[in-house]
């Protein structure tokens, strides 16, 4: 929860909706064992009260033997104490005059531990009366960053994290993500001092809104079954009577939000399940209970994921654009500041064993861009701060895409959502082809690997940010072709235009620049087509002329053709 809300539920008591549910996010997790390459996958959508929240990404560096160092929540002054050594870790920071803190997001550092945090969570009004928030606590604004910058492995950054909430309480409900090459947890904060914290089954999914998800528990597991949970818990649950249970197993989120649930967030998790395993989902059911893991009907790709966090329910009764249905909290809000996926592949080495998949803006019309969790340093449009739109930073460019698209989703959507599919699934196989390389290359030594995973991840997003340019220039330039046009006319729906190397080399052709006229040839076989910057035409290997949508240019270096034609190859 921000401050600005956090300050808005005190001094504005009559507007609580305002509070937990209007700043949220959405929370996915895949196990292994069910994905297609045999990674752990935590997600997360981090959510805003509005569109311009500018998000940065960057890496905070390794600090040997410096003792007397704290980790600041600026917005309240909470301090933790660090260690004299902290380790490297990625972070998605918020924009410095955002006045709450630095909201770090997700990180991995060098160990190859990961952290998403956080989901934001709400109990019932009893539990909040016995076990009161602490003020100030550990909140969402540094969380992640103070287990990331101390933690080894996933199960002792479930320990500091608990240590925390132990030793300082939390001032939020939150529910947090951590995996590494060898296990995954996740970990409910109820209060400011009880809490639960349960190891994810390998061979499960999961895809959660608002609220507590963790079910049956067994008072007297131990870590070594899996759960770690706070001093009193369960005696505070029969306290109140709140127990929800199953013989001795007790319902832990049916337990402390009094057995409810509300369509904002149940909405969610239903979404998730048509997605994962539609033989589960069933039609939408505002009493039922989602659980929090399932078997999904098939393995999951990290492309899949991305498609979670594009959902507005299409195709279902819940659809945002039927009459009457205009309120549902969708996965895909246009609210979104940043999303991330963390994928954790088991047999990397651990300095370097996670992809960030990272999309600013919201995913609907932006795109998710891949980094090696061995980098040392990001793009500099990542790098700049300010709460003002600049087309140089690269939250901005990715947002004013987003922006321009949802006006009139019938004419500028589709096209959008096309090019960034197609540019994710270049990417997705860029990465595999690229890996053999990096573990080579940390092979040599540390250092090599780094070098190399962190240009690889600067030219792949500066080439993506360009592309993101020329896509936004073209859409701008339709939307102003559409606007104050006469009825007699009918409006421009937006088709985009591609890199043709790019798109010719990931089906298999060559690709030949003719510098005398600045044409471009393609081949694969007996297949030739050859296109000429500023033609409508382009020209097979047989003389055969074909007209194209739009004719052939080249911006910042690529030759762009359009998307109708690039789908044919």
């Amino acid at each position: 929860m921000k401050k600005s809300l956090r300050v808005l539920s005190v001094t504005l008591a009559g507007a609580m909706l305002l509070s937990t549910s209007a700043l949220a996010c959405t929370g996915v997790y895949v196990g292994k064992d069910v994905s297609d390459q045999g990674t752990y996958l935590i997600a997360r959508s981090e959510d805003q009260g509005q569109g311009d929240y500018n998000k940065m990404f960057q890496v905070q560096p390794r600090v040997e033997n410096v003792p007397g160092r704290f980790i600041t929540d600026t917005a309240t002054g909470f301090q933790i104490p660090l260690p004299a050594t902290t380790y490297k870790y990625t972070y998605v920071p918020d924009y410095t005059r955002g006045d709450d803190g630095m909201y770090p997001g997700s990180c991995t550092n060098e160990y190859g531990v990961s952290i998403t945090a956080t989901v934001s969570t709400s109990t019932c009004e009893a539990w909040e009366a016995e076990d009161p928030f602490v003020e100030p606590g550990l909140r969402e604004a540094i969380l992640a960053a103070s287990v990331a910058a101390v933690s080894t492995t996933a199960r002792e950054a479930v320990d500091v994290l608990l240590g925390y909430v132990d030793e300082y309480g939390s001032e939020e409900g939150n529910t947090v993500m951590i995996t590494d090459q060898n296990e995954a947890w996740i970990v409910e904060i109820y209060g400011g001092h009880q809490y639960c914290a349960m190891k994810m089954p390998d061979d499960k999914v999961a895809v959660f809104g608002n609220h507590n998800m963790i079910g049956l528990v067994d008072p007297k597991a131990t870590p070594e079954d899996g759960y770690i949970y706070s001093d009193g818990l369960f005696d505070t649950i029969d306290k109140l009577g709140l127990a929800v249970k199953e013989g001795e197993l007790y319902h832990l989120a049916k337990s402390v939000t009094n057995n409810t649930r509300e369509d904002y967030n149940n909405m969610r998790n239903w979404a998730g399940m048509t997605i994962l395993a539609p033989s589960l989902a069933g039609e939408y059911d505002s009493d039922e209970f989602y659980p929090l893991f399932y078997s999904p009907d098939e393995k999951v790709s990290v492309l899949t994921v991305m498609d979670i966090y594009r959902n507005r329910y299409e195709g279902t009764p819940l659809d945002v654009t039927l009459p009457g249905n205009e309120e549902n909290r969708v996965i895909g809000t246009e609210r979104s500041s940043q999303i991330h996926i963390l994928q954790t592949f088991p047999d990397w080495p651990a300095e370097c064993s996670s992809i960030d998949w990272l999309a600013l803006g919201n995913t609907e019309h932006s795109v998710f861009i891949p980094f090696f969790s061995g980098i040392t340093d990001t793009a500099p449009a990542y790098h700049l701060d300010g709460d003002t739109y600049n087309p140089d930073g690269a939250f901005w460019k990715f947002k004013s895409i987003c922006t321009i698209a949802e006006q009139n989703r019938s004419l500028y959507s589709q096209g959008v959502k096309d090019f960034w599919k197609l540019q994710e699934e270049l990417m997705y196989q860029e990465m595999l082809d690229a890996a053999p390389a990096m573990l080579a290359k940390y092979s040599e030594s540390r250092a090599a690997g780094d070098a190399y995973v962190t240009q690889l991840g600067i030219d792949m997003a500066e080439r993506e940010m360009l592309l993101a340019d020329n896509l936004y220039a073209k859409l701008l330039t339709t939307m102003m072709h559409n606007t104050g046009l006469s009825s007699s006319k009918t409006p421009t729906t937006f088709l985009s235009d591609v890199p043709l190397r790019q798109v010719a080399e990931s089906r298999g052709y060559t690709v030949t620049w003719n510098k005398a006229d600045g044409s471009t040839t393609i081949a694969k076989g007996d297949v030739t087509y050859t296109f000429t910057p500023e033609s409508y035409e382009c020209v097979t290997g047989t003389g055969e002329t074909i007209e194209l949508t739009h004719y052939c240019y080249v911006r910042d270096g690529f030759t762009y053709i359009p998307m109708d034609f690039a789908k044919t190859l």
